[in-house]
């Protein structure tokens, strides 16, 4: 039998210069894995410069507190389907609970106006 797969989207608005966001989001009760990730902006360049996070997925840490956004960010001349970061098949969704401790940080090369953070998973349903 073929896995199958779904893809989930959630997003929060940093509008507050050098804050942290503390975000909580829900899977749905059917994924099984979390297989991969992509983060993404409306304005590239402030989530390229100023964003880092920690990321939790049903209680497992999977990138540290002050993990740079730039590190899971895509650019355009990557192929579709090479742009997320592959998490393997170890992040089981269990609760389905996915925590975001994101932080904007000063950074002179892109001064702060608000800007929209996108986070993409690819899951496998059970």
């Amino acid at each position: 039998m073929t896995a199958k797969y779904t893809k989930k989207a959630f997003s929060f608005l940093v509008d507050t210069a050098s804050s942290p966001y503390s975000k909580k989001f829900e899977l749905d009760k059917n994924v099984r894995l979390v297989r991969a990730m992509l983060i993404t902006s409306n304005k590239d360049n402030l989530l390229y410069y100023r964003g880092s996070q920690k990321i939790e997925i049903n209680g497992l840490e999977i990138f540290p507190e002050d993990y740079e956004s730039k590190l899971l960010m895509s650019g355009i001349g990557v192929a579709p389907d090479q742009k997320y970061a592959d998490l393997g098949d170890e992040v089981m969704a269990g609760n389905g609970e996915v925590k975001v401790l994101y932080k904007d940080t000063d950074n002179s090369n892109a001064p702060f106006e608000p800007y929209k953070v996108n986070l993409y998973f690819i899951c496998e349903l059970a």
